[in-house]
């Protein structure tokens, strides 16, 4: 009899630890994003991120940081985006500011089925207006979905979901990422297709960096050839933006073989190659909107149809707007 009590107790401790079990996968890892491939399996793994600021003007400028694959890799992200002494530190030289309030606290984080639950603490709350508190929120999605687990964020402030922030902002269903630094092309009634851009701008400390800006056309198609022709235009906001493309240079086709995308611009574009200070940021400013569309690989510049003969190699050009 004792031995059947015995049986019966082994089996029942073990059917509790296998429901425990399962409870718990069902629930998630608190933070299970990216697990890097074996092949890179090294005594410091270190993951390339990107993660969104703000500029002094108001716009969200992404940033590429090398951070350590830890455990927990996106909410140590997130704290990356806290205005704590060690980022303020940290971006100092950049002239960027972090997204989140310093007093922060990340309650919970799950990701199941592409979407990361955050619960955030009141002190994202209380933002000053309406911008601040778009742009926090704004910033996180496009962090966070950076991350190849995850495509939409549900916000929740102390346990709870929200209809709206205090200013506004819309948080009630899960986000996914939206145009960044949206604007208007030309005139106000432009209901056309949507294409990203690449504009520079200076902080007061004087380092060069590269917004990424949505802007709509008054073309109905998505097509590379509109994408370089409004970077031409130049930005609207001529007070924090500029690109430093030669004046009257002109798009004279594109062409894509073997892989390669080559872009045949005007031979004014040629006096880029004495403009040193800017070349680098202005090929790096073509090369990353053009890669916006998918079918671009690699990309290529010519002048005349001859290809462009500067001091920067465009092989050498990062992927990533702006690093750290």
């Amino acid at each position: 009899m004792r031995k059947t009590i015995w049986l019966l107790t082994a089996i029942l401790l073990v059917i509790i630890l296998i429901i425990t079990g399962c409870n718990k996968k069902e629930e998630g890892e608190a933070d299970p994003v990216d697990t890097p491939p074996v092949s890179e399996q090294t005594d410091e793994l270190i993951r390339e991120t990107i993660i969104y600021y703000e500029d002094d003007a108001g716009y969200l400028v992404p940033v590429m940081r090398k951070i350590p694959w830890v455990e927990g890799i996106a909410k140590y992200t997130l704290r990356m985006m806290m205005d704590t002494p060690e980022q303020h530190e940290d971006l100092l030289m950049m002239g960027l500011r972090p997204l989140l309030p310093g007093d922060t606290e990340i309650l919970g984080m799950s990701i199941k089925d592409g979407i990361a639950k955050l619960d955030l603490n009141e002190a994202v709350l209380n933002c000053k207006d309406a911008a601040e508190e778009s742009n926090m929120i704004q910033g996180i999605v496009l962090t966070l979905t950076e991350f190849s687990t995850i495509d939409k964020v549900q916000f929740l402030f102390n346990g709870k979901v929200l209809d709206t922030m205090p200013h506004g902002t819309v948080v009630k269903e899960p986000l996914g990422p939206t145009d960044v630094n949206l604007e208007m092309a030309d005139h106000l009634s432009a209901q056309g297709a949507t294409v990203k851009v690449f504009f520079q701008s200076t902080s007061s400390t004087m380092y060069d960096y590269l917004i990424p800006v949505t802007r709509v056309t008054d073309s109905e198609n998505v097509s590379l050839e509109t994408t370089i022709n409004e970077l031409l235009k130049g930005p609207m906001d001529i007070d924090n933006m500029t690109i430093d493309i030669p004046p009257e240079t002109k798009l004279l086709g594109i062409q894509m073989e073997d892989g390669i995308t080559y872009i045949n611009f005007s031979r004014e574009f040629n006096d880029l190659a004495n403009s040193k200070d800017s070349e680098e940021m202005v090929l790096k400013a073509i090369k990353l909107s053009a890669m916006q569309h998918p079918e671009v690989q690699d990309v290529e510049i010519l002048v005349e149809g001859k290809a462009y003969s500067g001091s920067t190699s465009l092989d050498e050009i990062s992927v990533f707007a702006n690093e750290w």
